[in-house]
C-alpha cells in the first residue's frame, strides 16, 4: 500500500477536490495521492450539503484509498479521518477539540472541519474511497447563515495556520489512522470514542431517513454506527444528524 500523500497535486481551483479523486480513482489512480486545491467552487459536505471553501481561507484536501474491506466496514475510515484531524488540532496545535458523529470536528463547540468519505462499491466490492477533509483556518467571520456553527483555526488560536503547515502533520497521522482502520477497527471505535464527549450519555435527537430519534448516546457498535438507547432499547444508527439536547 502506498504512504498516504506520497503524491500530492495541488491546484488554484476546482470544482470539488472529492470530485477530481473520484474520477481520477475510478480511472486507476494509485492509491495514496492527495489532490489539494486553494479554492473549491462546489465543494461538498454530508448530506448533500454545501462546503465553504473561499480562496486561501483552508485546507481543501481529498485522498484516493483502496481499502481491502468490505463496503460494510467503511464506516470505521470515516472515524479514522476524524480521529486523525482532532489530534493534529489538539496535539500539533494545541487547540481543544470535540467530535461530533460521524465525523464533524469542533472547537469551542462550533464546527471547524468537515469529512466526506465517498465510496465506488461493485457486486459487493469496495472499488475504492474517496476521503475528503476540510478545515477552516483563516476565516475571521463566517455568513449568517453559518456564523453560530462555524469556527476557524485564527477566531480559536489567533494564530494563521497555513493550509501546507497543517498538512504535513495530518498526512502523519492519516496514514496511522488508516492502516488502523483496515488492522484494528477497534482501536479506531476505542479512540473515537476517547475524543468525543458526545460519544456517551448524551440526550440527543437524530434525524435518521426514517425520522427523529430521540435517546441517550452509548458509544459506537463494531461497525461504526452510533448506539442510540431509546426507553431501554439500543439501537444502532448508520445515518444521520446528531443534535445534543442537553446532558445528562
Amino acid at each position: 500500500m502506498a504512504m498516504l500523500g506520497s503524491t500530492v497535486l495541488r491546484f488554484e481551483q476546482l470544482h470539488s477536490t472529492n470530485d477530481l479523486a473520484r474520477d481520477m480513482a475510478a480511472s486507476g489512480a494509485d492509491e495514496g495521492i492527495a489532490i489539494t486545491t486553494r479554492e473549491q467552487t462546489a465543494g461538498r459536505g454530508r448530506l448533500g450539503r454545501s462546503w465553504l471553501s473561499p480562496p486561501g481561507k483552508g485546507l481543501y484536501l481529498s485522498l484516493i484509498l483502496r481499502p481491502q474491506i468490505k463496503p460494510e466496514a467503511s464506516a470505521v475510515i470515516t472515524l479514522a479521518a476524524a480521529i486523525a484531524v482532532a489530534e493534529t488540532l489538539s496535539l500539533d496545535f494545541e487547540l481543544p477539540i470535540d467530535i461530533k458523529w460521524p465525523n464533524d470536528v469542533l472547537a469551542s463547540g462550533r464546527k471547524i472541519c468537515g469529512i466526506l468519505v465517498e465510496t465506488a462499491i461493485e457486486r459487493e466490492q469496495l472499488l475504492y474511497a474517496v476521503a475528503g477533509i476540510g478545515i477552516n483556518l483563516a476565516q475571521r467571520e463566517f455568513p449568517e447563515e453559518i456564523r453560530d456553527s462555524a469556527t476557524s483555526m485564527l477566531i480559536e488560536s489567533g494564530k494563521l495556520i497555513e493550509p501546507d503547515d497543517f498538512l504535513t502533520p495530518l498526512l502523519g497521522r492519516l496514514e496511522d489512522w488508516y492502516r488502523s482502520a483496515l488492522r484494528e477497527p477497534k482501536a479506531v471505535i476505542d479512540r473515537w470514542c476517547e475524543l468525543s464527549t458526545y460519544a456517551y450519555d448524551c440526550a440527543v435527537s437524530v434525524e435518521t431517513p426514517n425520522g427523529l430519534i430521540d435517546g441517550l448516546t452509548r458509544g459506537l457498535a463494531p461497525s461504526g454506527a452510533l448506539v442510540i438507547e431509546v426507553a431501554g432499547q439500543r439501537h444502532e444508527i448508520t445515518s444521520g444528524e446528531v443534535r445534543l439536547r442537553k446532558r445528562r
